[in-house]
């Protein structure tokens, strides 16, 4: 075999392993589980072999939610609500007049847009981000 076609080889063997590398990454298997009741929240934690519940406040209704992998994001008529696999309920209140726009959810990250702010939410560390929205945002 000559040093080209050794090139060659050893160019396909490297882009090959790295395509799977990228792709075990990526995947990160589902480790929540959101169950809801009428006065509390349960989140099934797969990978501490636990449940951990939140009570909701008096004439508090959940209206959306968004389960990734290893993070639960919670809305409802009173706060924002954010699980991690590691860090467990991490509630946050909602500002007065505060609408939702979205919410997303996937793997360890949780991201809320709302008229007044932006929030995302770190799984693994249970902080907050917060950023005001300016004006035409």
């Amino acid at each position: 075999m000559n040093f080209n076609a050794l090139t060659a080889l050893l160019g396909v063997v490297l882009l090959l392993s790295g395509i799977q590398s990228s792709a075990a990454s990526e995947s990160v298997p589902r480790q929540v589980h959101l169950i809801e009741e009428s006065e509390r929240l349960l989140a099934s934690n797969i990978k501490f072999n636990r449940f951990d519940s939140l009570k909701l406040n008096a004439q508090e209704k959940v209206s959306e939610s968004a389960i990734g992998e290893a993070v639960i994001i919670i809305i409802t008529n009173q706060r924002v609500i954010g699980y991690g696999l590691h860090s467990g309920w991490k509630p946050m209140r909602l500002e007065a007049g505060e609408r939702i726009i979205s919410i997303t959810a996937e793997d360890f990250a949780g991201l809320v847009v709302s008229n007044r702010r932006y929030l995302n939410f770190n799984g693994q560390t249970g902080l907050w981000g917060v950023r005001k929205r300016g004006v035409g945002e």
